[in-house]
């Protein structure tokens, strides 16, 4: 039996023990050097420039790819972008590139790191939705045309790269099936899917070419249900200040107008091959979807909430999980922390540059008493409002404008990129209220000033009313950059025919379009600016109505009725009730949206719409308007469409 200086003695060392580990692991983390994401001069890329004029039969110098190879070859940051097109001139204009450049690019592409799990360390950004099947896709394509060759980085055979990359397309096709895309309705991000996609479906084996094509038809149906006019603008997993704002060159790269516009092609880039394809058609029910005029109102369930990922089968930190996990951009919450250590650890990815500040954790007494949800929850860093939360999205759509909500959304919590409520003025522009996280002059990718959220507000909305309600905290928390005492809008007054700013209504008109936002406080101008508004006070609302010459008369009518409107708001309990056309809106933070007394579920179908509706998780889609209809299958790869007239 140990007497009491013995045991003395052990719990000595034992804190001895814990102290060099922790110093060890300060100094190994400390050492580690995050490799840049991008040239520090900026390197003129010409290779989407030599795949068109390849395309139209022009003249080009093949020595102009050198500096995209170069880039690749550094393995920066968005190499994958240009790794679209690269694959797409090895295919299909292989025989034409001379010996010397042919040699340039082999050796780029079977030296290229195609995923995590590969050997090597950058700062390329493989896990989000559109970077996951950009890298699947290259990898697949370069594995199938070099099936036979030795990859010198991995050691693996181009076959064996494709084997391991069409289980990931196959992966990333399913989640897209079953719940739709995690950064829904991104006019950002879906040209990137695009790009992808396209390729797969040009390129890879019958069961992911039909299979992909069926994710094409979601992608571009969530893109004409949601645009109005050709302008692409909606409710967003992700969104920056362009995509948020709107206006006529808001077409998704050209999409819109391709498709359903005035049939311009597509200019240069990663989604070129929309122009080249061969075995991908657009169903003419998708584009009478984008044309409809009438008034709809459009529901529809994106993504899943990390409270549902176990329960889906993706919690683990097997290849699988973990795509949907990081596909989510869940990293750091306290539910998923510990797999992001361990995928990060087994793969040497702490001097990825994004990915460098989970050196913070990667202490071994943490590890090895499980502290690190613990202490995520403590700290609740604004990392945590990176996730990309299921979006369930509500979108009334008429000929004159669409007001649109992500409903009950996570209020109060962070938000990085999210885009939560808006409303498009024809295709003229749009119009949002949100929390900055920073000040105007504070420099950050995201979340900034108008960028996502510093603290996201409850939404709910029926029809062409919108109500939103902030709850901002009177304490920054200990890792969040600012707390404003304000929140703001950007309603830009040159952009309207006509602006009344009167205390705290704030009415536009443009042509036969009216909208009105209301706050709690007085309403005004930021100085020295003519678009954006501010609202001052951490509990307020902004409520959004939308109008029209068609619905409301002259545009002096509609004010008159807003401001005739009974409005009330209890702070304590931050209860919001609203009058307007005999409906009776009520909204309490982080509770029940009613309408006349009656509690409306938020919770939607996958698909709701006067053009399809479907379960979560349906075994077959079907849309269907004017006529025409989509039948889809992706088990069983049915793609049928008809035009009954």
């Amino acid at each position: 039996m140990l007497n009491f200086k013995s045991k003395r003695t052990y719990v000595v060392l034992f804190f001895v023990f814990i102290i060099i580990t922790v110093i060890a692991d300060f100094v190994r983390n400390e050492s580690v050097k995050p490799f840049p994401q991008r040239p520090d001069k900026k390197i003129e890329k010409k290779l989407d420039q030599i795949y068109l004029s390849l395309i139209n039969g022009e003249e080009h110098v093949w020595k102009d790819m050198d500096t995209t190879l170069e880039y690749i070859n550094s393995q920066y940051d968005c190499s994958d972008f240009d790794l679209v097109n690269l694959i797409r001139i090895i295919y299909e204009y292989g025989d034409k590139i001379p010996k010397e450049t042919k040699s340039k690019i082999d050796s780029t592409l079977l030296n290229f790191r195609y995923w995590w799990d590969e050997p090597g360390e950058n700062s390329m950004c493989y896990w989000s939705e559109n970077h996951q099947i950009l890298f699947t896709s290259a990898e697949y394509l370069a594995g199938q045309k070099y099936s036979d060759i030795v990859f010198p980085n991995s050691g693996l055979t181009g076959k064996e790269h494709m084997e391991k990359a069409r289980k990931r397309a196959l992966d990333w096709m399913e989640m897209r099936w079953k719940y739709g895309f995690i950064e829904y309705y991104s006019n950002v991000y879906y040209i990137e899917d695009i790009g992808g996609m396209i390729n797969m479906i040009d390129f890879a084996d019958e069961e992911i070419s039909k299979k992909m094509q069926i994710i094409m038809d979601l992608l571009l149906y969530d893109v004409a249900v949601q645009n109005i006019k050709t302008m692409f603008i909606s409710v967003s997993g992700r969104a920056y200040e362009g995509n948020r704002k709107g206006g006529r060159k808001a077409t998704l790269g050209g999409i819109t107008n391709y498709y359903w516009g005035n049939g311009e092609k597509i200019s240069r880039g990663m989604m070129y091959g929309m122009m080249a394809t061969k075995k991908y058609s657009l169903p003419p029910v998708i584009a009478e979807i984008a044309k409809d005029t009438g008034n709809v109102v459009v529901k529809q369930s994106n993504g899943l909430d990390i409270s549902e990922m176990k329960a889906e089968g993706y919690f683990g930190t097997d290849n699988r999980s973990m795509m949907m996990q990081w596909g989510m951009e869940a990293f750091s919450n306290p539910e998923v922390v510990r797999n992001s250590l361990f995928t990060i650890r087994k793969n040497k990815m702490f001097s990825n540059s994004f990915l460098s500040d989970f050196t913070l954790l990667n202490y071994s007494v943490l590890r090895w008493l499980h502290l690190e949800p613990l202490l995520v929850r403590i700290l609740n860093p604004q990392s945590n409002g990176v996730a990309i939360q299921k979006g369930n999205t509500y979108t009334y759509k008429t000929k004159d404008y669409s007001l649109y909500s992500v409903q009950n959304h996570h209020p109060g919590t962070y938000g990085d990129q999210q885009h939560v409520s808006g409303m498009n003025i024809e295709n003229s522009f749009s119009i949002f209220h949100c929390h900055p996280a920073l000040e105007k002059d504070k420099k950050n990718q995201s979340p900034n000033y108008w960028v996502g959220y510093g603290h996201l507000p409850h939404v709910a909305q029926d029809e062409n009313v919108s109500l939103a309600i902030y709850n901002i905290p009177e304490k920054r928390s200990i890792m969040e950059m600012a707390v404003l005492d304000y929140t703001h809008a950007y309603f830009p007054k040159e952009q309207f025919d006509t602006v009344v700013i009167s205390n705290n209504y704030a009415f536009g008109k443009k042509e036969n379009t009216y909208c009105v936002f209301i706050g709690r406080n007085q309403i005004t101008y930021r100085e020295n600016t003519t678009d954006d508004l501010i609202q001052k006070g951490k509990q307020t609302f902004w409520i959004t109505e939308a109008g029209s010459k068609d619905e409301d008369g002259l545009f002096g009518e509609f004010c008159k009725r807003i401001q005739g409107n009974s409005l009330t708001f209890n702070p304590r309990h931050l209860e919001l009730t609203y009058l307007s056309k005999g409906k009776k809106y009520n909204l309490t933070f982080g509770s029940d949206f009613l309408i006349n007394d009656q509690v409306i579920n938020t919770e939607y179908d996958r698909y709701d719409s006067p053009y399809i509706k479907a379960a979560k998780k349906a075994e077959t889609l079907t849309f269907d308007f004017k006529g025409k209809s989509l039948y889809l299958d992706f088990y069983k790869m049915e793609r049928i469409y008809k035009d009954e007239k």
